[in-house]
């Protein structure tokens, strides 16, 4: 086997691909300053190779936009920010709960895409789940936001827009990326090392503070909770594909989106919780992958 043929195979290993963007972002955090402005991009190039070999209009029709939709909003702002609100209500630091209102308003993380690709998961019910959730983001994210912690300030256009950047963009350009002679999984791969390692690179220092209050609340909101997701699914019948799907989209935040809106509207230290639900995301998404289902090499 050829040099170049080794390292495409470990990058086609999404589990290390992680292990080393964490590691990295602990050890090495300093050039994670240089690549915070590629994390959009890197977002919408992930987004679109996830949808490359998808048939969008069969997909949709096939699940059923209406049934899958409500699946996907009931799993992440129902069951995912519920806990979440539950968790943090008793925080007496106030700015560590106000990120984690915040990260229960946002919708599902742009990656439960690339991820369901990764673990063999049902793309249809991603898809429609993912959909459904930032449409409903436009009323929820404010309204959440508001009725918590009384802030308002959270524009309907702002999210129309980010909707637009990371979903409905990606998806035009997925009809494009499908011609290319490219494995999916390999720029996937690239962008969740590059998006996981800027975001623990930013926030390495800030990690150390607040532990005790902060771990426990996303060891529980993302393994708790996506555990009992996974297992509620396969004893309710569900096809292992169709599980994953709900387990993704019921454990996981946009994290990235949930940081910026809690820097933008209150201190510092609000960003915090969305950092610290990285390395469990990360960690749970580790865990996902390394079972028998997933695309190890």
């Amino acid at each position: 086997m050829s040099r170049k043929a080794r390292i495409l195979d470990l990058i086609e290993c999404s589990t290390l691909v992680l292990i080393l963007s964490l590691l990295l972002g602990l050890l090495l955090p300093g050039p994670a300053e240089s690549t915070e402005a590629l994390i959009t991009p890197a977002l919408m190039i992930m987004m679109a190779f996830s949808l490359a070999e998808v048939d969008m209009i069969r997909a949709i029709r096939s699940s059923g936009i209406l049934k899958s939709g409500a699946c996907g909003i009931l799993l992440n702002y129902g069951l995912l920010s519920g806990l979440i609100l539950l968790l943090s209500h008793g925080l007496a630091d106030e700015s560590l709960r106000q990120g984690f209102i915040v990260m229960a308003a946002v919708p599902p993380a742009v990656a439960v895409l690339p991820m369901t690709r990764i673990l063999k998961g049902d793309m249809s019910l991603s898809l429609c789940g993912e959909i459904s959730s930032y449409l409903a983001s436009l009323l929820l994210m404010p309204l959440i936001i508001y009725l918590f912690s009384r802030q308002t300030g959270i524009s309907p256009l702002y999210l129309l827009q980010i909707s637009i950047v990371l979903i409905i963009i990606p998806a035009i350009a997925s009809r494009l990326v499908r011609l290319l002679p490219i494995n999916p999984i390999l720029p996937i791969n690239l962008g969740f090392f590059l998006v996981t390692y800027t975001v623990i690179g930013l926030n390495r220092g800030a990690l150390w503070m607040g532990w005790g209050d902060v771990a426990w609340i996303a060891i529980a909101r993302t393994f708790a909770l996506g555990s009992a997701v996974l297992i509620m699914a396969r004893l309710a019948g569900l096809k292992e594909s169709q599980a994953i799907s709900c387990t993704l989209l019921g454990s996981f935040k946009n994290l990235g989106l949930a940081a910026a809106v809690s820097l933008l509207l209150f201190s510092p230290a609000a960003g915090l919780p969305a950092a610290f639900c990285v390395l469990a995301e990360s960690a749970f998404f580790i865990l996902l992958a390394s079972r028998d289902h997933a695309i190890l090499k």
